[in-house]
């Protein structure tokens, strides 16, 4: 449970803490426990209240009680009512029930069973939080609302049913729940709060909504068990620390839909291998794949402007790149890959970066001095001309096959007499559409760069 609380805070957390401890209107007696309860609704209701840490065994919270020769219903159970109730093993909550407040059961380290009644509407803020004892629940389908960090630390809660009334799951809702393997999330939900499948260490498989549209900030950190996952084409944004410390994670598809991948999204994954990053993304966040040491090959789509500091930094098997035609800006050791050998770049407008001399170089070492940087047809002047890139070593334009920074006539040529040569290797690089040779239309497609 990790809370940070001002002594103010504590203060007064603390004399409310009081003032419910002491605090009950009547006192019934329910299949042999006592209850306490307080008035609500103008005396008309019944909230369930906390007396000294007295509920013990199997509790039943009844429909309704009849008190003085009136019948009042039992409509909530209150703020900390059976907080640090560490004898409680069982709880069952009446029917006419419709709100489990902050706090309830927290810290009741030996609760295992629980029944919720089917009025609840809202499990507000860590209701459940540090139950430790609980391997199961079921949440009725009149439930809307899981709170923040309602089942925070259920570290033996190995499964979990949310039904399709549920429209907000709460940041922490089920952090660090460590026994829990799998989710399925329903489409009524449309909002999924930051850490809320955080530290699930035995989560391996997540069903995701096309409701959703966000994957929240560490939504998924440290869930060192998830092997895949399936995003949405309804998620625009990939929020920082998302899938940060997934280490088990292999294979992860990102859909058009996305604009955006935030710092450290993806951050210490080692099993994924490669990545497409599709037309959509706008930007990628610092770090978003810092320490994916298993990534062998990216693409990054032509809609990309920005990548972000130490995008890839720490990559070390990374040896293939191609970097969109729109990207205007490129941080300092956003590749800093020192097993990076080939560089596609389709910017035809090349801009500074860090060079070799900076503290903040974008390319490894080793790449400026070893890699191949391809460059689109006539910019090789531009790129020998701009600083960063200018320190490559090995620059070359595919169809300028003299250097010259144009292509001419001689170029064309050669590459007719490399189509009659069936297996010549130097035939890839002008093998345009991918089918093995070259074709006329290869040609015509450098003929018509020719005339850029």
């Amino acid at each position: 449970m990790r809370h940070i609380f001002t002594i103010s805070a504590l203060t007064a957390l603390l004399s409310l803490f009081c003032v419910t401890a002491s605090a009950y209107d009547i006192a019934v007696e329910n299949e042999g426990v006592t209850i306490y309860y307080n008035f609500i609704n103008d005396s008309t209701e019944l909230e369930v209240t906390y007396k000294d840490k007295s509920y013990s065994g199997k509790v039943v919270i009844p429909e309704e009680v009849i008190y003085d020769n009136f019948k009042y219903n039992v409509t909530s159970i209150g703020i900390h009512a059976f907080n640090g109730c560490k004898d409680l093993t069982s709880v069952t909550i009446g029917n006419n029930v419709t709100s489990i407040g902050q706090y309830v059961f927290f810290g009741c380290t030996n609760l295992t069973s629980v029944t919720i009644g089917n009025s609840v509407e809202t499990i507000e803020f860590y209701a459940f939080g540090e139950c430790v004892s609980l391997t199961s629940i079921t949440i009725p389908n009149s439930v809307t609302t899981i709170g923040v960090g309602a089942f925070d630390e259920c570290s033996s809660l190995t499964s979990i049913s949310i039904p399709n009334s549920v429209t907000s799951i709460g940041s922490r809702a089920f952090a660090n729940c460590s026994s829990l393997t799998s989710v399925t999330i329903p489409n009524s939900v449309t909002n999924i709060g930051e850490s809320a499948f955080e530290g699930c260490t035995d989560l391996t498989s997540v069903i995701i909504p096309n409701s959703v549209t966000s994957i929240s900030g560490r939504m998924f950190a440290d869930c060192s068990s998830l092997t895949s996952i399936t995003i949405p084409n309804s998620v625009i944004n990939i929020e920082y620390l998302a899938f940060c410390g997934c280490t088990s994670l292999i294979s992860i598809t990102i859909p058009n839909s996305v604009t955006t991948i935030g710092f450290h999204a993806f951050r210490g994954c080692p099993g994924l291998t490669s990545v497409t990053i599709p037309n959509s993304v706008i930007t990628i966040g610092r770090g978003a794949f810092y320490g994916c040491s298993g990534l062998i090959s990216v693409t990054i789509g032509n809609s990309v402007t920005t990548i972000g500091e130490a995008v890839f930094y720490g990559c070390s098997s990374l040896n293939s790149v191609t970097i969109g035609e729109n990207v205007t800006d490129i941080d300092g050791r956003a590749f800093n890959c020192e097993n990076l050998s080939t560089i596609i770049s389709l910017i035809k407008e090349p801009f500074a970066i860090y060079g070799k001399l900076s503290v903040k170089r974008t390319f490894h070492l080793n790449t400026f001095d070893n890699a191949t940087l391809y460059v689109p047809a006539g910019t090789i002047v531009k790129y020998k001309a701009t600083d960063g890139w200018k320190d490559f070593v090995n620059i070359v334009d595919p169809y300028d096959l003299n250097s010259d920074g144009k292509i001419s006539a001689g170029d064309i040529q050669v590459i007719i007499n490399d189509m009659k040569k069936e297996d010549s290797e130097q035939n890839m690089m002008f093998d345009l559409n991918g089918d093995g040779k070259i074709s006329t239309a290869d040609i015509q497609v450098i003929i018509n760069e020719m005339k850029k």
